[in-house]
């Protein structure tokens, strides 16, 4: 589940980079297993205050993180990290 997270921008330029990117993603198998963040509106700011506004890609698949790069670069700045899922085995007292 590729997961797409945005952080110092506003909804608008959220919507537009979410679209954008569903668009480009139309003809790909893992589309729909996307998901989004659109956590309360935040800010990212260097020592100097001045804003820095990126998307974070988390994905599994190192073809998908380079998919998604392809894509937005140029866009946003792009943080893409490779992760390691391990479900879990067992609950906790059952």
């Amino acid at each position: 589940m590729p997961t797409v997270e945005f952080f110092g921008m506003d909804n608008d330029k959220q919507e537009k980079l979410e679209r954008y990117l569903l668009e480009e993603l139309s003809q790909d198998d893992f589309r729909d297993d996307c998901v989004f963040v659109r956590a309360a509106r935040s800010q990212v700011v260097d020592r100097q205050g001045r804003s820095h506004p990126f998307v974070r890609v988390s994905t599994r698949s190192a073809d998908r993180a380079e998919r998604f790069r392809r894509i937005l670069q140029g866009n946003c700045d792009l943080e893409v990290v490779r992760i390691d899922f391990h479900p879990r085995s067992s609950t906790i007292g059952g």
